[in-house]
């Protein structure tokens, strides 16, 4: 009896394991007491550390936002600095939980990577940066010149459609990473630049000594979707980004600011109630803490004041919402209610 008690234990295990294997939901990162995100870092828009040594930028906003909701309180946070190859084996090995931006969703992505895309946390453009050409008012001033460009899937392809179909005769030089093309950049073995706006207006700001004759150019090459990755087969995690992404936004949608969050707790309108927790129950099917949104929103506000202090009017990068406005605003942005 004893024998086939401990035989039935045993096998109980094995098939567990599988199942936790498959889908972890929130069990590493409860185990671990934080949660990690992979990101590029080596910029100050992204994520960075400022002087009291904390992490900033739009993508470290996305991750605290997160920690609010699994612990509820935002410092529970690692943030990982990763390249696009290395998304793949770090969402495997449990090295990061999710990844915010970095490498584009495409069928090559869906394909050959554990990567999944879960919500687009902004917009970005792929434009040039440049060494100015004197009196230049179009592209034809750099026409035949030499551009910088990251040798990956997206970057390399929307530049070759873009040169071929103004005909610009670019001539392309290419890099297994952002640094390189940086780096060839800054020393002038190429006169553009091409990569998201985000890190090449960093570059522009924050341009090192001696280097005085760097700009971004109004072209656009693309208009990008920035995802938030995690591992295909984390449905659980999927589902809490998912919806926690959405929650931002819906609180944008439906006027909740960082400044209006407790005369809107007398709420009778079942998806607002939903939203802030006043109604627990859903929240506690994603095993969040119910009231997490209500924490987060004193703390760093809705959808547009997020944006608006990391990367709008109230930061030093003055950026256009223009596609990251809501869609009633003539943006992309939009929200499923919490019904």
């Amino acid at each position: 009896m004893k024998l086939k008690l401990w035989l039935c234990l045993v096998l109980s295990a094995f098939i567990a394991r599988p199942a936790l294997a498959a889908n972890p939901g929130l069990h590493y990162i409860n185990t671990r007491g934080n949660i990690r995100c992979g990101t590029e870092t080596g910029n100050k828009i992204l994520a960075y550390k400022d002087e009291n040594g904390k992490w900033q930028g739009i993508n470290v906003e996305l991750c605290k936002m997160l920690s609010t909701a699994v612990f509820g309180r935002s410092d529970r946070i690692v943030m990982v600095p990763l390249a696009s190859n290395q998304v793949s084996k770090a969402l495997r090995t449990n090295k990061i939980d999710v990844m915010i931006g970095g490498l584009p969703f495409s069928a090559t992505t869906e394909m050959s990577t554990r990567a999944a895309p879960v919500d687009v946390w902004y917009y970005d453009r792929q434009v040039f940066l440049a060494h100015a050409v004197k009196n230049a008012t179009s592209m034809e001033a750099y026409k035949g010149k030499k551009v910088c460009v990251v040798n990956n899937a997206d970057d390399l392809a929307k530049l070759k459609v873009y040169n071929d179909k103004y005909q610009l005769d670019l001539a392309l030089l290419t890099f297994p990473t952002i640094s390189g093309a940086k780096e060839a950049f800054l020393l002038n073995r190429c006169q553009l630049f091409t990569g998201n706006s985000m890190i090449l207006r960093d570059l522009v700001i924050h341009s090192p000594a001696g280097v005085s004759d760097v700009e971004m150019l109004p072209e656009t090459v693309t208009v990008r979707p920035i995802y938030v990755f995690v591992d295909k087969d984390n449905t659980t995690l999927k589902s809490i980004v998912r919806w926690t992404v959405n929650a931002l936004k819906q609180a944008e949608e439906t006027g909740l600011t960082s400044k209006n969050v407790d005369i809107n707790l007398n709420s009778s309108d079942p998806s607002t109630r939903n939203l802030l927790g006043l109604d627990e129950q859903l929240w506690k099917r994603f095993k969040l803490a119910p009231t997490w949104l209500q924490t987060y929103l004193k703390e760093s506000g809705n959808y547009g004041e997020v944006f608006e202090k990391n990367l709008g009017e109230g930061s030093q990068f003055k950026i256009q919402r223009n596609e990251n406005n809501l869609l009633k605003n003539k943006g992309l942005m939009f929200s499923t209610p919490f019904i």
